[in-house]
């Protein structure tokens, strides 16, 4: 696989991790921003208060602006543009509440209506499969045209039309035949076949709606590449925000006052820096109140940061993994018994405890802090493999190994509560040859070298010369991703991380590990890992669908082409004095939450 081809089916799973359209919760309970805004008015009035017959005054709130700072700028203010093929994180940051969906991702990385009005289940009949979709009647765009069933129609024709690809693609999957307005609040969604999980409510249930009024004329006629290319189309909100302004260091958004959020700022900034230093700077003399990164703040910036009242700094755990890759096509990584005694060993509660920058132990590559997928009875189960005395693990891990052509000239033994390394170790007859693990050094990620320590003296353990190798991110994605001139893939054993993209319904595994994944660079082939991705993949229930992910997650236990080391973290920081979160922030922290526009209120 060539780095661009790994770069950009990376970046769609980074992009799928940020919500696009789904990032606010419309709840039944949420009231109306309708009942008390006319739609086009962007402008809130108090009522008077009297005080005495003689005395009258009147107060009006002050418009709530919060200021975020970001690292870039966007690279276009067209949303066909970015959702189809220039994903990038900053795009995502500022178009994506802009536009609305049938339904969106709530706090707990669920779906909630939001353009529908309540949940709906397929139905079949003598015509086939289809959902009809009652649509809230109070939303508007951000102009005050009220979004229909025909703006959701005209969203799916054009897609289709234009053959858009990236994210689109996924919006509407070829199970959907096709879309229909029976009137302007009821969509009518039919479907080739029994539509899977992945198709609805996710899929066209989560897919970005377009206004029909804004991009009829100019999508008449075009290619997806002329569409593209289109620039100040004078496009309109239907998300909580709307796009206002795009300079160079600033970009301004409004509020949609069409759109039921209770609480969205009346106006958001993103003032961008050109580094890190930058925009922590100004975070300390208050020019803006938080800063969205992909990666959040790095531990300096954090630590310099501790000292100041005004700043919260909060720790959430990251949607990502951490994990030791193993090229499964190279002696001995090949050998599932040399990958058991590692993990057999390693003390991953441990190494998660003392480990400064990792989040909690792996025991499975769905985080444990995505609450709708994790299952912590079958993680437990997962870990119970690699649980016991250290004498017990060791005994184990060296079962599995003799069975598997290893001898040592003196056998790794415990004494004294700890293991003395082995001697003379051979495998079918021969001295192995030195090892090598692939890391970034720590200034990407302190926690990875520590990691990638740990694990070349636990292989020593067993005999082997293993020898941890820290360079920069770029060389280490080349060398485990990019195959030389042979074909080949030149690593023996690397850590890395993913940010896993969409925890509404994790669409990983497939690329990650299927025989011919896109991501798929172990080598791993597995034909019960494939049954139970099919059972996954083509699941019509959430029910069937956990059950096949945790089948997927036994299954890779035991296999293990990873190794599962560590949740990650995200530490962010804000304005205490100027905002505030009315809950935990949660999975992927105000990142994946696109700023926490939906919770974000002015500060007491």
């Amino acid at each position: 696989m060539r780095e661009r081809t790994f770069r950009t089916i990376s970046a769609s799973v980074v992009l799928a991790g940020l919500g696009i359209a789904g990032f606010i919760q419309i709840g039944n309970d949420q009231p109306s921003a309708l009942a008390e805004i006319n739609a086009g008015d962007t402008s809130t009035t108090a009522s008077s208060v009297t005080s005495t017959p003689e005395e009258t005054s009147t107060t009006a709130p002050q418009p709530f602006v919060y200021r975020v700072g970001i690292l870039s700028g966007i690279t276009t203010d067209n949303f066909w543009a970015f959702y189809g093929d220039e994903p990038s994180a900053w795009n995502a940051y500022v178009l994506g509440p802009t536009k609305p969906a049938l339904f969106a991702e709530d706090a707990t990385g669920t779906l909630e209506p939001e353009l529908a009005a309540t949940e709906i289940a397929p139905t079949f009949d003598k015509d086939g499969w289809r959902v009809r979709v009652d649509l809230n009647p109070d939303l508007r765009w951000s102009d005050g045209t009220p979004i229909t069933a025909h703006d959701v129609v005209f969203t799916f024709e054009t897609v289709r039309d234009l053959g858009l690809g990236g994210s689109w693609g996924k919006a509407f999957p070829e199970s959907v035949e096709s879309v229909h307005a029976d009137d302007d609040h009821h969509v009518r969604i039919e479907f080739k076949e029994r539509p899977r999980l992945s198709d609805w409510p996710h899929g066209v249930g989560s897919a970005p709606v377009m206004p029909r009024h804004v991009w009829e004329a100019k999508v008449e006629g075009s290619s997806a590449e002329e569409l593209y290319e289109v620039e100040d189309a004078g496009d309109v909100g239907g998300g909580a925000l709307t796009l206002s302004t795009v300079e160079d260091d600033l970009i301004v958004s409004s509020r949609n006052p069409g759109h039921p959020l209770a609480h969205a700022p009346d106006t958001v900034e993103y003032h961008v820096f050109p580094d890190e230093t930058a925009v922590v700077a100004a975070l300390v003399d208050g020019s803006i109140d938080s800063t969205l990164s992909p990666g959040g703040l790095a531990g300096p910036s954090i630590e310099g940061l501790d000292s100041n009242p005004d700043i919260e700094i909060v720790n959430n755990p990251g949607n990502a993994i951490r994990y030791l890759g193993f090229n499964l096509h190279r002696d001995p990584m090949t050998d599932r018994a040399f990958r058991t005694a590692l993990a057999l060993l390693l003390d991953r509660d441990g190494l998660a405890d003392s480990i400064a920058g990792s989040g909690d132990p792996a025991w499975s590559v769905v985080p444990s802090a995505n609450s709708a997928w994790y299952d912590a009875e079958s993680a437990a189960d997962n870990a119970a493999r690699f649980d016991g005395q250290l004498a017990d693990r060791l005994e184990k891990a060296l079962t599995g190994l003799t069975e598997a052509g290893y001898a040592w000239t003196r056998t790794p033994v415990v004494e004294n509560g700890e293991v003395v390394a082995g001697e003379g170790l051979t495998i079918d007859g021969r001295p192995p040859q030195p090892l090598t693990i692939l890391t970034p050094g720590d200034a990407y990620d302190p926690a990875r070298p520590d990691y990638v320590r740990e694990i070349a003296d636990t292989l020593s353990l067993f005999g082997f010369d293993a020898r941890p190798v820290e360079t920069d991110f770029d060389t280490v994605v080349e060398l485990a991703f990019t195959p030389g001139e042979d074909g080949e893939l030149h690593y023996d054993m690397y850590v890395l991380g993913w940010t896993l993209g969409d925890p509404t319904l994790p669409g990983y595994y497939g690329a990650l590990f299927a025989s011919d994944g896109a991501l798929n660079n172990t080598g791993y082939e597995s034909n019960d890992f494939t049954r139970a991705l099919h059972a996954y993949e083509e699941a019509f229930t959430t029910d069937e669908a956990f059950s096949a992910l945790w089948e997927m997650e036994r299954i890779l236990a035991i296999d293990l082409p990873y190794l599962p080391l560590y949740t990650s973290e995200i530490a962010e920081a804000y304005r205490a004095d100027r905002v505030g979160f009315g809950h935990e922030i949660g999975l992927g922290g105000l990142q994946a939450r696109l700023g926490g526009i939906a919770e974000v209120t002015p500060a007491d």
